[in-house]
């Protein structure tokens, strides 16, 4: 993971004050498949910004589920 991304989800979870293994919880656990849905659902539940949801999501689907894959 590069440095950039890792400080936007550092600075997620201080905004949220919810580590990332509960966000990405969240996410999974939504029951939501679609992108964008996902987005809008932490916008509208969590409160985030279009950005920090955005980058959340992407994260979740792309890079959690690489390296699950990869353990």
């Amino acid at each position: 993971m590069d440095k950039a991304l890792q400080t936007q989800l550092k600075n997620i979870e201080t905004r949220t004050g919810k580590p990332l293994a509960e966000l990405e919880a969240i996410v999974r656990k939504s029951g939501l498949a679609k992108h964008g849905e996902l987005r809008d659902m932490l916008k509208r539940d969590l409160g985030m910004g279009h950005g920090d949801a955005n980058t959340l999501v992407h994260y979740v689907l792309n890079m959690a589920g690489s390296a699950e894959e990869k353990a």
